[in-house]
């Protein structure tokens, strides 16, 4: 279905064949995930006709019997000779991906100039902007899962923990009684390490009076959630009570922007003009959010003045922050899900600034 979905795209692009290089996605269209390292992994897409699995000849095991005709590639293979007689016409590859390397090869094996292979890595992104139900159920799942997991980070909270020892806890939590994997490495920051947007855990420990930003991820069936909460040990300062309320109301804006037919934009220019009325524009540095799905960044990113519609099925985050350097940060982050009325949204864990007695 995926396949035929594709083939049809490259014959309204006026494509011939499309090579598929990025692992996710070929495992998007075919059911095949794996890492194949340096290895040339790749899915050959014709416009009409039948698609060629090639991959890494030790997965062979893992390849085979996807419903596309698998061809092995050792290691001392020739890329060019595995393509040859293999593509014609005009070429689409993944610009973003293809190194330089395999894309000689393929203008090799075709006969062709390197510049002239057209870039497919908008249209394969088109294909997966979208949910279907089998995907949204496992979006609303990996999102239920991840409100336990910040419950239970919540249950971490308290002085002299330190960053990397509640980022290690999350993730065990996450595996051993969630039953799934980490989306990607928990960001776990204390203190004035939460003005870090995307710091990494240290061995800083926390203090009373400091808040607390963990921003996690959980994959589900192969989906990914992703939740930011800040909390704080102790009482906050005037100041950090007033940032979160800033950012509680810019993030309640955003997620009400919301719903069909609105411009990607104009979500982001929902809370960035909130943020900015405050008078704490300059330390909201990011866009607004961005899509979830087999990765925790795809389309559709809600970038400023973006004018691309939301639709029905696309799955995104809606997450604005303020950062004040060396004093703090916060950041409230939800996954929504667009439907025909508007938006319903995945991850329920509680908003209101939460302090943990210290």
């Amino acid at each position: 279905m995926r396949l035929a979905t594709l083939q049809r795209r490259l014959q309204q692009e006026n494509l011939d064949v499309a090579l598929v290089t990025r692992p996710v996605q070929i495992g998007y269209l075919t059911g095949a995930f794996i890492y194949p390292h340096e290895r040339f992994f790749a899915l050959a897409v014709p416009a009409s006709g039948e698609a060629t699995l090639f991959g890494p000849a030790l997965e062979a095991g893992q390849l085979e019997g996807r419903g596309v005709p698998f061809f092995a590639v050792r290691d001392q293979d020739r890329i060019a000779d595995v393509l040859a007689g293999r593509l014609a016409g005009r070429i689409g590859v993944e610009r973003d991906h293809i190194t330089l390397g395999w894309s000689l090869a393929v203008a090799d094996a075709a006969g062709c100039e390197i510049g002239s292979l057209a870039d497919i890595a908008p249209l394969l992104a088109s294909l997966r902007v979208t949910k279907d139900e089998r995907e949204a159920k496992s979006l609303r799942e990996a999102a239920r899962r991840l409100d336990e997991a910040t419950a239970h980070a919540k249950r971490l909270i308290r002085p002299g923990v330190t960053e990397r020892q509640m980022a290690s806890e999350i993730e065990r939590y996450m595996r051993e009684e969630l039953k799934g994997e980490p989306g990607f490495p928990s960001i776990v920051l204390f203190g004035e390490r939460s003005a870090l947007p995307h710091g990494g855990p240290t061995d800083r420990a926390l203090s009373s009076g400091e808040a607390v930003l963990v921003d996690i991820g959980f994959a589900w069936e192969g989906y990914v959630a992703d939740t930011t909460r800040t909390f704080f040990l102790g009482e906050p300062s005037e100041e950090m009570r007033r940032v979160y309320a800033v950012v509680q109301k810019a993030q309640e804006l955003g997620r009400a922007a919301v719903r069909p037919g609105t411009a990607m934009g104009d979500v982001d220019a929902a809370a960035r003009r909130h943020i900015a009325a405050t008078g704490y524009g300059e330390f909201f540095p990011h866009r607004v959010g961005h899509g979830l799905g087999l990765e925790t960044h795809e389309e559709p990113f809600l970038l400023p003045g973006r004018e691309d519609p939301l639709a029905p099925g696309m799955c995104l985050t809606v997450e604005p922050g303020v950062y004040l350097p060396g004093k703090g940060g916060v950041r409230i982050e939800d996954d929504l899900l667009v439907t025909e009325a508007g938006a319903e949204t995945l991850t329920q864990y509680p908003r209101d600034l939460e302090v943990v007695s210290s």
